[in-house]
């Protein structure tokens, strides 16, 4: 947990940060800018935006001695016109009736003015970095655009009128803690001291380790660009269900998918790819992974398949006693080994499903934490923590070749005074084409992810019960730093998270004061909240929607709360009801009603020395769906609901929201589920629980009893899932599969998978 706590000293003396997609206004054109060196931010009037929101890892740098400022956002910023000449390799600035040409990799620009031309040499080249062009800073500001600069200890002022940042230590110190914290490291010194590792460390026999013959080459790979757009196929035209997401358009990865055509499951040790067309059940292919390697997840898109999972490494260590106290040399330390682990991405054709292929590969240190699709981009997010001195992650993408290289400096942000014990690392990669994925770290760390459009989200919670949230701007392959903000509390999972209107809002708990919703501005900075509700509870499920929001709270009973959003200043409580249970998932099934997934919770009773029944207690009862009307928001209404099972029933949807099947068309919602009848028998019997909903009623379908595999293996998919194709409905425990008909549920037919010896 210590890494938990220098990352909440790090966010102690933050300001919040926000990146907006659009340029600043014209109104916003007056004034002064600050800058930091190292910075993907720009301030302005207490506001926080990246740069270059098409760019947001651009950065303001130092090379060779001299500051470089990217000559089209900053001159942009000021009302001028910028083009570039792809032909001759020119930037062109337009101002105030003259034109100023910056041609690339030389130590000169050209004035066009009244019809006369005039060059001038400068010290400096003008160069690319990331796809813009770079200037030098004074000859930008000073002598184009007529500017006033100001330069002291890395941050930089320009506007109309010079400041003294030397003097005026209190304005440096506010641009320092809100643009400055987090900053582009500018050698390998940086980084090792923005990472300290932990207190024991070891010195590894093996730094750096090439795998070829598990990651190079494999057989059947091919480039991506050689294989043409994909074709139109009848699957795309069948109706199949999703995996259930949290943000429309955003795609989640998950252990079971499907084509409508095909279903795809993800074991340890293979990918299981099994054909389900009319119900008759086959399996086409199976797909092993290298022994080292662990799949978690995956994504189907077309005709790409995408693996994600973590591969680990054995390294042995020698213990380095000098950085500990006398009474180690009284131990024995016995030999100590480490396994590196590195997050992948595998991206197989499967235009022909029976026969996929790998096409491209990435590896990053650090385990897999999660990750997200938009579109034909992949965003990947691990944790890497490191247990040696010599520290940089390694990275190998088969875009490159098959051997680990550092991750690039220019890749990575630090946090100068507070060292972390690892990185958060985002890896963007596109499952079209043959691009090298693009990486971005930061000494932090994280667990918690929320992403949208245009921004993720990453936060962590520690023992002063505060959440630090770190995010970073995205637009296609390009991934920035951000910012970072800090609320109190905890967050009990991504769906404390979401963005509106150019508004997060978060909810937390804190053990003693109760529970928050915070609603921040576009530079993350608190505008309204509501603190201190519902004492001695804690969140066990929240859900917003526009600009309402709703969290179930629960300790005895479960009182769900109705939030208005709409004045993002002054957020308040409209509406409470409390009921027996609590819903640990929330779910909008229409504008005014939303379903609820949790548990029952009944007394247990025992008589007192009179004879008389008291409450001693509580236990769990069945798994709770229930269906609430929030069309008043003064007066939500638990308006159905059933119980299903009794004390020792479970569902895994409880936790994972993956885990269960909505289809829209039918109105039904599906999950498994461990059933017993009998609280005080232990014997679960395994189901497909099926429950339709509609209007204010909700009934139960059925319940579709299976026994589950009784063997295991790594190589045998362990999920349990409902999907529908069309007229079918598919019953997945693991390795076994059943069809069934989905308008009288008969069966159709059932597969088992075998282990692959």
């Amino acid at each position: 947990m210590k890494k938990l706590s220098i990352l909440f000293l790090l966010l102690a003396v933050i300001f919040s940060v926000q990146v907006f997609s659009n340029p600043l206004t014209e109104s916003e054109q007056d004034g002064h800018i600050f800058l930091h060196t190292g910075s993907p931010l720009i301030l302005k009037d207490e506001r926080i935006k990246t740069i270059d929101p098409s760019n947001p890892d651009l950065a303001a740098t130092v090379i060779a001695g001299r500051t470089l400022l990217p000559l089209r956002a900053i001159s942009e910023h000021f009302g001028a016109k910028v083009s570039y000449d792809d032909q001759n390799r020119t930037a062109i600035i337009e101002y105030k009736n003259a034109k100023y040409l910056f041609p690339i990799d030389q130590k000169n620009y050209r004035i066009e003015s009244a019809g006369k031309i005039k060059e001038i040499e400068i010290d400096t080249n003008s160069t690319i970095i990331q796809e813009r062009t770079m200037v030098p800073l004074r000859v930008l500001a000073e002598d184009i655009l007529k500017k006033d600069v100001s330069y002291f200890d890395r941050v930089i002022a320009i506007g109309s009128g010079a400041i003294d940042l030397e003097t005026q230590n209190d304005l440096l110190q506010q641009i320092k803690s809100k643009i400055g914290l987090a900053l582009k490291a500018r050698n390998i010194d940086e980084v090792l001291k923005s990472v300290s590792g932990t207190s024991y460390l070891y010195h590894f026999k093996d730094q750096m380790t090439i795998v070829e013959g598990e990651f190079g080459p494999v057989p059947g790979m091919v480039n991506v660009s050689d294989l043409g757009s994909p074709e139109s196929s009848e699957s795309l035209e069948s109706d199949f269900s999703q995996t259930n997401i949290q943000v429309e358009g955003i795609d989640e990865a998950d252990l079971v998918k499907t084509d409508g055509k095909n279903i795809y499951l993800v074991a340890e040790k293979a990918i299981r790819i099994v054909n389900a067309q009319d119900g008759n059940l086959e399996e086409i292919a199976v797909i092993p992974l290298a022994k080292d390697k662990s799949a978690q997840e995956m994504f189907i898109d077309g005709d790409r398949m995408i693996i994600l999972g973590t591969r680990y490494e054995q390294i042995e260590a020698d213990f380095d006693s000098t950085r500990q106290n006398d009474s180690l040399d009284m131990m024995i330390m016995p030999p100590f080994y480490n396994s590196k682990h590195y997050s992948f991405i595998d991206v197989f054709d499967i235009s022909s499903p029976e026969a996929p292929y790998l096409i491209k590969s990435h590896e990053i240190e650090g385990h897999y934490s999660t990750s997200r699709k938009n579109g034909d981009i992949v965003y990947l997010v691990a944790n890497s923590n490191f247990f040696r001195e010599i520290f940089l992650p390694e990275v190998r993408d088969s875009a490159t070749g098959f051997k680990f290289e550092p991750v690039e400096l220019n890749d990575i942000m630090i946090t100068p005074g507070y060292p972390a014990e690892g990185f958060i690392s985002i890896s963007a990669l596109d499952i079209r084409n043959d691009a090298k994925a693009e990486v971005e770290l930061i000494s932090a760390y994280g667990a918690i992810t929320y992403m949208n459009d245009h921004a993720l989200y990453i936060a962590s919670s520690n023992y002063g019960e505060k959440t630090t949230i770190t995010k970073f701007a995205i637009s296609g392959l390009n991934v920035g730093y951000a910012g970072s903000g800090e609320v109190d509390g905890y967050l009990t999972n991504q769906f404390a998270l979401d963005e509106y209107a150019g508004h997060l809002r978060v909810a937390t708990t804190q053990w003693e004061k109760g529970n928050n919703l915070y609603v921040l501005d576009s530079s993350l900075n608190i505008t309204g909240a509501v603190t201190d509700l519902a004492k001695g509870e804690s969140i066990y499920s929240v859900r917003f929607l526009g600009s309402k929001g709703y969290i179930v709270t629960f300790r005895t009973i479960d009182p769900l709360f109705v939030f208005d959003l709409s004045d993002p200043k002054d957020p308040k409580v409209t509406g409470e009801l409390e009921i027996p249970g609590f819903s640990s998932y929330l779910h909008p099934i229409s504008e005014t009603h939303l379903l609820g997934l949790g548990m029952d919770v009944v007394d247990i009773y025992q008589k007192d020395k009179w004879g008389k029944e008291v409450v001693v207690g509580q236990r769990h009862g069945g798994v709770k769906v229930s269906l609430f009307d929030v069309s008043d928001m003064g007066k939500p209404e638990e308006v159905a609901n059933l119980i299903i099972g009794e004390s020792g029933s479970y569902t895994d949807a409880l936790g994972n929201h993956k885990a269960l099947m909505f289809d829209k068309n039918k109105k039904l919602m599906a999950f498994d589920a461990y059933l017993t009848d009998d609280p005080y028998d232990y014997q679960l019997e395994s189901g497909a629980v099926l429950i339709s909903y509609e209007n204010d009623n909700i009934t139960l379908k059925k319940i579709i009893y299976s026994e589950q595999p009784d063997f295991y293996s790594q190589d045998l998919p362990s999920a349990s899932r409902i999907i529908y194709i069309d007229d079918l409905l598919y019953y997945i425990q693991g390795s076994k599969i059943t069809a069934y008909q989905y308008d009288d549920l008969s069966k159709t037919s059932t597969l088992v998978l075998q282990p692959n010896n």
